[in-house]
């Protein structure tokens, strides 16, 4: 990903962002903290155009967390919210050449769907592919 493109995402445009994000109280913002700092956030909504299916939109991790399933525990959440409210899909987008994204979502049940969205920037392609994942009722819910 161009620096440039990583660069224009400033403290105070992530601050408009995520307020217009809480204030529009159209998604779910769920926040990881080990009781003295935020480690880890996703935020996700239900899609406005298919009825049965959740999207996540954001699940970032401090690095301090990795490997201590945290990212685990938020896609559990998840899941069982989505549920909850009679979905039936999680559908997410990334970046394609984040290997260790695209491995973590692979391992928890994503697969690639056929579904792309690209964006041109300073003459570089930046590409998100659609992940996707059937959700099963467990049997205790």
């Amino acid at each position: 990903m161009p620096n440039d493109y990583i660069d224009g995402y400033t403290v105070s445009s992530r601050i408009t962002e995520w307020q217009q994000t809480l204030d529009s109280q159209a998604g779910t913002v769920v926040v990881a903290d080990n009781g003295d700092h935020v480690v880890g956030f996703m935020s996700y909504h239900h899609h406005p155009e298919c009825n049965d299916t959740v999207e996540l939109d954001k699940l970032y991790l401090c690095p301090s967390v990795y490997g201590q399933r945290l990212g685990s525990r938020l896609l559990d959440y998840l899941e069982k919210d989505a549920l909850n409210n009679k979905k039936s899909v999680v559908s997410l987008y990334v970046l394609d050449s984040n290997e260790s994204a695209i491995q973590f979502y692979s391992k928890h049940g994503f697969e690639f769907s056929q579904d792309f969205v690209s964006e041109e920037f300073q003459g570089t392609t930046i590409i998100d592919l659609q992940m996707t994942k059937p959700l099963k009722p467990s049997k205790t819910s």
